[in-house]
């Protein structure tokens, strides 16, 4: 399953990278395509991801928000 959101904050590749990485250690996350310029995001997940979690670990980051 597909899901394409928007992260707030990002403007570099080292945004992307750290995102990512965030990313795959995220429960029921397959895999996260993070376009810095934009925000735009997609993220391929399991169907039971807890959307909350997610937007805590983008968040605890301190610059992002998750839209």
């Amino acid at each position: 399953m597909q899901t394409k959101i928007s992260i707030k904050g990002t403007h570099c590749h080292s945004c992307k990278a750290l995102i990512e990485d965030v990313c795959r250690d995220i429960e029921g996350v397959i895999s996260c395509i993070v376009d810095y310029q934009t925000g735009e995001t997609i993220v391929e997940h399991k169907e039971e991801l807890n959307w909350d979690v997610f937007r805590e670990e983008i968040e605890g980051l301190g610059e992002y928000k998750v839209v």
